[in-house]
C-alpha cells in the first residue's frame, strides 16, 4: 500500500496545488498510511481503518482537481463543485468496497474453504448439485453419448462408453474436489474401515471433514485437497481440520480420533511445521488413480435385488458397499453384470428402477 503517498504527491505537483493545499492533503495521505501500517500488524481491528483511508484518498484526489479547475485561466467553479460532490460519492462507495473486500479476506483466513469458491465455475457447480437432489427425467448416461450411439450401442456397452467420457471430460473444480474424496474414501474402505463422505453430503457445511473412516474405535477425520501443482497449503487449512478433529474428540471421548490431510500439490513450511506440531498426518502429492474401481454394487435390502451405480448416477454418493453382504466395487460395467448386478438410473422415493 505504499504507493499510496507518492501517488498523491504527484498529483499535487502535476496540478500545481498551492502550498497550503498541498501540505494538508498530504498530512491526510500520510494518516492514510499510518492507518494501513496498523491494519498490516493486526486484521482485526484494522479493516474499518483501511475503508476510512481509501475514501480519504478519493477525497484528496477529487480535490486536487477541483483546484486545478478553479486555478484555470478561466475558472470552472460550477465544475469544480460538481466533482467535490461526485468525489465525496466515490469515496463513500470506496469505503464501502474496501469494507467488504478486508472483511471477505478476514472470514476466508478463519474458514478456508470460502477461498474455492471465488470462482463463478466453483459457484455454479454447487448450485448445479442442488438442481440434481430431484428425480433424474432420464438415464445421464444419455449426456455421454450421441443419438447415434445410443441408438446403435447396447445398454452395457453405453454404459461403459460413458463412464470412460467421465473420466476423460472435463470437469468443474467442485468435481474434481469430490472425484478425490471418493477415490480416498474408497482406499479407506478397501482397508475395512466405514466410510462416511461427509464433504459430498454436506457441501458447503464440510467444515473440513471430507472423509470420516471409522474402524474399531479409531477415526479419521480426513481433508482432501485435489489442487493443481502451482498451488500450495497453508496453515490455515491445518488449523481448521485441527479444530474439527478436536471437535470429533470431545464428541467420540472413547474413539482414538486422528486427523489426516491428503493432498495432490505441497504443504508450506510453516504449514508442515504446524501439521508435525499438531499432530496432523499429512500426504503431500497423493495423486488420484481414475483407474481404481469405481462402480459400486449394491444390494437391496428390500427385494434383495442387485444394482450397480456409475460415478454420474443420482444414487451413487448415497450408495453404501457392504463387503459382508457381498458387495463390491466393480472396475468395469462387464465385471459388474458378470457378477449378475444391472444398472440402476432412475428413482422415486426409496425404490429403485434397473434398466
Amino acid at each position: 500500500m505504499s504507493f499510496l503517498p507518492s501517488e498523491a504527491r504527484a498529483l499535487l505537483q502535476r496540478f500545481g496545488v498551492v502550498q497550503a493545499d498541498a501540505e494538508r492533503l498530504t498530512r491526510t495521505i500520510e494518516e492514510g498510511q499510518k492507518l494501513l501500517e496498523t491494519m498490516l500488524e493486526n486484521r482485526f481491528a484494522g479493516i474499518e481503518l483501511l475503508a476510512e483511508a481509501w475514501a480519504d484518498y478519493e477525497l484528496a484526489r477529487g480535490e486536487v482537481e477541483a483546484n486545478d479547475l478553479i486555478r484555470k485561466k478561466h475558472p470552472a467553479y460550477s465544475s469544480a463543485d460538481v466533482v467535490r460532490a461526485k468525489s465525496k460519492e466515490l469515496a463513500a462507495m470506496m469505503k464501502r468496497a474496501k469494507y467488504a473486500e478486508q472483511l471477505l479476506k478476514l472470514y476466508e483466513w478463519h474458514v478456508p474453504w470460502l477461498t474455492e469458491l471465488r470462482d463463478l465455475e466453483e459457484e455454479e457447480s454447487y448450485a448445479k448439485l442442488a438442481a440434481v437432489d430431484g428425480d433424474q427425467a432420464e438415464d445421464p448416461v444419455a449426456g455421454w453419448l450421441t443419438k447415434e450411439e445410443w441408438a446403435a450401442l447396447a445398454p452395457a456397452e453405453r454404459n461403459q462408453r460413458a463412464l470412460d467420457r467421465y473420466w476423460k471430460a472435463k470437469k468443474s473444480k467442485w468435481q474434481v474436489g469430490r472425484d478425490y474424496e471418493r477415490y480416498v474414501g474408497y482406499l479407506y474402505e478397501d482397508d475395512g474401515y466405514d466410510v462416511a463422505y461427509y464433504g459430498i453430503e454436506k457441501g458447503l457445511e464440510d467444515l473440513g471433514r471430507d472423509v470420516i473412516a471409522t474402524k474399531d474405535g479409531q477415526i479419521d477425520v480426513v481433508q482432501c485437497k485435489r489442487w493443481s501443482a502451482e498451488r500450495t497449503i497453508h496453515e490455515k487449512h491445518i488449523f481448521q481440520l485441527f479444530g474439527t478433529v478436536t471437535a470429533f474428540r470431545i464428541d467420540n471421548p472413547e474413539a482414538t480420533v486422528t486427523g489426516r490431510f491428503v493432498t495432490t500439490t505441497k504443504l508450506s513450511d510453516r504449514a508442515r511445521a504446524f501439521a508435525e506440531r499438531l499432530e496432523i498426518r499429512v500426504d503431500q502429492e497423493f495423486a488420484f488413480d481414475e483407474s481404481y474401481p469405481c462402480i459400486k454394487c449394491n444390494v437391496s435390502t428390500s427385494g434383495g435385488e442387485k444394482i450397480y451405480h456409475l460415478p454420474f448416477d443420482q444414487m451413487y454418493d448415497a450408495t453404501v458397499v457392504h463387503r459382508g453382504r457381498g458387495e463390491f466395487y466393480a472396475r468395469t460395467v462387464a465385471e459388474a453384470e458378470a457378477a449378475g448386478y444391472r444398472r440402476a438410473f432412475r428413482w422415486h422415493g426409496d425404490q429403485a428402477i434397473g434398466v
